[in-house]
């Protein structure tokens, strides 16, 4: 029996739909079928660089097709409105991150996900390229030993407003942009944390510059992290797991994309040994569609489902909290 492709409408003409998940719906066997912008000159050029048959100038129009799942690449400040109108149309929805701006309405869209019966997923796409598999499987196996210390960073330079990344109303700030996937990482390795303190500076209305202390009760110990993120450094992006018995480099985290396979360095401390380990090249755009597909499919789980979006925003909120009271706070 054929199985009829998953049909797919988009909202909004974003730079990652055309150069990243787009293309990964077709290579996942997806069809986009409808296309909505409020902007008719990117909106019309898209549809025709993807052969997208509908192209609405409104949104609600987009829902009320004959759709299976809808990609949001909306502005933050948009992400809830739309992902829980796109749900109520009875659409999976794949919504860019972060889910939303704050922990409240995380549960409320898990909450509208759970009532109408269908996929909910944060767009947080390196956690499906498959090296992650394999660090993941050196923590567990005890390579490192007991994980002691994260370290991380990840910065480039923005180019000046009128960059939507910049506009504190649509949810701008490099903590959400790029803290957020440093964030991400660590939370996946060691758990929630159970206080943050951060730092940061301001430019242009929005946090431009910052770092972040992470605390966690780890199983072996007490196990920290120390993370740098900004819209104003070279740009850089490294994750160092550092271990009771070895330490682990994972150059490129975040953005290792189509035809980089890029090896990570296993250091043993009692040695001094080091180890590059190879990985393999990988689109984790594709990856993550496909499991997106396979989750709306057959049920299979998903590493960032609403849930896990809920959990993430407590701490991006808890950092914005200490920015406020610099002191340590709780998620």
């Amino acid at each position: 029996m054929t199985v009829r492709p998953l049909r797919w409408g988009v909202l909004g003409a974003a730079a990652i739909a055309r150069q990243a998940v787009l293309p990964a719906i077709q290579a996942a066997g997806g069809e986009v079928v409808a296309l909505a912008s409020r902007d008719p000159r990117r909106g019309r050029r898209l549809a025709a660089d993807f052969g997208i048959p509908l192209l609405c100038s409104q949104y609600q129009a987009l829902l009320e097709s004959d759709l299976d799942a809808v990609y949001i690449p909306l502005p933050n400040s948009l992400h809830l409105p739309w992902t829980l109108r796109a749900m109520a149309a009875g659409k999976h929805v794949l919504c860019e991150k972060p889910l939303t701006l704050n922990a409240a309405e995380a549960r409320q869209m898990v909450r509208a996900a759970k009532s109408h019966q269908v996929v909910l997923t944060e767009a947080v796409m390196y956690r499906y390229h498959p090296r992650w598999a394999l660090v993941r499987q050196l923590v567990a196996e005890g390579r490192l030993g007991h994980l002691r210390h994260l370290q991380g960073s990840f910065t480039f330079t923005l180019r000046p407003p009128p960059d939507i990344r910049w506009k504190s109303a649509l949810g701008g700030g490099a903590l959400y942009d790029l803290g957020s996937y440093l964030v991400s990482a660590c939370r996946w390795l060691a758990g929630e944390p159970q206080r943050v303190l951060a730092r940061a500076r301001n430019r242009h209305g929005v946090d431009s510059d910052g770092s972040v202390l992470l605390e966690f009760a780890g199983a072996g110990g007490p196990l920290s992290a120390e993370l740098a993120y900004s819209f104003e450094a070279a740009e850089h992006q490294s994750l160092e797991l550092i271990g009771s018995d070895a330490s682990l480099t994972i150059p490129k985290p975040f953005t290792a994309w189509r035809g980089e396979a890029i090896p990570v360095r296993l250091r043993s401390v009692p040695t001094g040994s080091e180890e590059s380990i190879p990985t393999p090249a990988a689109d984790p755009y594709l990856e993550m569609v496909s499991a997106f597909t396979a989750a709306v499919r057959e049920g299979l789980p998903l590493s960032t489902d609403a849930h896990d979006g809920e959990l993430g925003l407590r701490v991006l909120e808890a950092c914005q909290r200490s920015l406020v009271s610099q002191s340590w706070e709780r998620p």
